[in-house]
């Protein structure tokens, strides 16, 4: 999440790894678009909780009045982890809030983008304020193109600032150039220079939690271990994302993956998201239902989307 043109949409692309099919989600004026791991596949989901076949060519044609969001399932090495939500940006003056607003409470944490040369806006702070306070341990605060301050004295100060005024706000708070990370490639230097080796750590930390709190769940507790989506595609597992994920997973001990639970068979883990059938249909919570809740957004423990 994040104002306009704060970096969310190359924030994607080093997540995910630039592909054509991304670009064009990123530079398409869309309904929050929900994004998992699987074969190639697409769909909208209707305000009127229906789900409709989606060519991914007509994309920009998906109506913002009539959609809650746009489900695309890919294979990118950080879907074998968590499934991602790209949001509009908060100030987008051609867009309701409403848009953003309905999917909130599908979110397990928040990576928010905000712009090194006028980090954390009131108006930022303003829309974090309505968010509930359990999600502030889930949640990470990029200062994004931190490369554009070319003083360190301005460097310190914007970061001292926004430490200050966000204390307790965020799990962490995190300088990154993501377009020197984009360019890093194999080159674990600049990648760790960009600020996206401290990102990583910070995000693998907050999926890992996750997990550990969601699973095993009860009547569970003596299935096999929850493991990553299988790694079947010789284009991923490659990045530095991946090899990153490897590593810290194999220092916890504790395999990572994404929860959403399904009918498996028996001693099966493999937990992932699936698209909705007419058997088991769409989980459909509307804002308007959200909206009258007194506890705020709910926190769901049974998958890990951020």
């Amino acid at each position: 999440m994040g104002e306009f043109s704060s970096g969310k949409s190359t924030l994607c692309n080093v997540l995910m790894g630039a592909r054509p099919l991304l670009e064009k989600v990123t530079a398409t004026q869309l309904p929050p678009v929900w994004l998992s791991y699987g074969p190639d596949d697409a769909y909208t989901m209707g305000l009127d909780g229906h789900a409709y076949d989606l060519d991914l060519a007509e994309l920009d044609r998906v109506s913002l009045e009539t959609t809650e969001h746009v489900r695309i399932f890919m294979k990118s090495d950080i879907l074998r982890y968590c499934d991602l939500i790209d949001m509009p940006g908060i100030s987008d003056p051609s867009m309701s809030s409403e848009v953003w607003e309905r999917m909130t409470h599908m979110a397990d944490g928040v990576l928010w983008c905000t712009h090194a040369t006028q980090a954390w806006r009131q108006s930022e702070s303003g829309v974090w304020s309505t968010f509930p306070e359990e999600m502030r341990r889930n949640s990470i605060l990029l200062i994004t193109r931190f490369d554009k301050l070319t003083n360190q004295t301005d460097r310190q100060k914007v970061v001292k600032r926004v430490v200050g005024e966000t204390q307790e706000l965020f799990s962490e708070i995190i300088p990154v150039s993501l377009l020197k990370a984009m360019a890093a490639g194999d080159n674990e230097e600049k990648w760790i220079e960009s600020g996206a080796q401290a990102f990583s750590t910070a995000l693998f930390e907050i999926i890992h939690r996750l997990i550990d709190e969601g699973a095993p769940e009860p009547g569970n507790e003596g299935s096999p271990a929850i493991k990553p989506d299988v790694l079947d595609n010789p284009d991923i597992g490659n990045s530095q994302i991946a090899r990153m994920f490897e590593h810290l997973s194999a220092i916890h001990n504790t395999p990572v993956v994404k929860v959403m639970p399904r009918r498996v068979a028996a001693g099966e883990r493999l937990l992932r998201t699936e698209r909705p059938s007419g058997e088991s249909g769409p989980a459909v919570v509307s804002f308007s239902d959200h909206s009258q809740s007194d506890t705020g957004p709910a926190m769901s423990k049974s998958r890990s989307q951020v």
